[in-house]
């Protein structure tokens, strides 16, 4: 819920970025509030344990990880609607050719390994 997936390679990350501009934002977006959740949560559980130990405990800081629990749903929410914007575009990504596909437009396009390379050597 927290840590969202990451690209198991750069040409499909540039990829889903060409495939969907927005998709990626939001991924990018989705990741960062599941990481802020993750911080969020660990720290307000720190908090209330720093709390309890110094004898100023209450029950109404058990309210304090819902939010950080909030940033993760929120997080994973905005990744999978990352994917199933690339997903109604038909974006796949083949591990064995290294190579990202996406239908657009009725065409099919392609990102490959190769297309990295030249634009690297630019």
């Amino acid at each position: 819920m927290f840590v969202q997936p990451m690209w198991s390679d750069e040409v499909e990350r540039i990829g889903f970025r060409r495939c969907t501009p927005l998709g990626y934002a939001l991924h990018g977006i989705g990741g960062l509030l599941g990481f802020i959740g993750l911080l969020s949560l660990f720290a307000s559980l720190a908090y209330a344990a720093y709390r309890g130990i110094a004898g100023t405990f209450d029950t109404s800081l058990l309210w304090m990880p819902v939010a950080g629990l909030g940033f993760g749903v929120v997080g994973g929410s905005l990744t999978a609607l990352a994917r199933s914007l690339a997903k109604r575009k038909s974006y796949r990504y083949d591990y064995a050719s290294r190579m990202s596909c996406w239908r657009e437009g009725g065409a099919e396009r392609t990102y490959s390994f190769d297309d990295w390379q030249a634009e690297r050597q630019r």
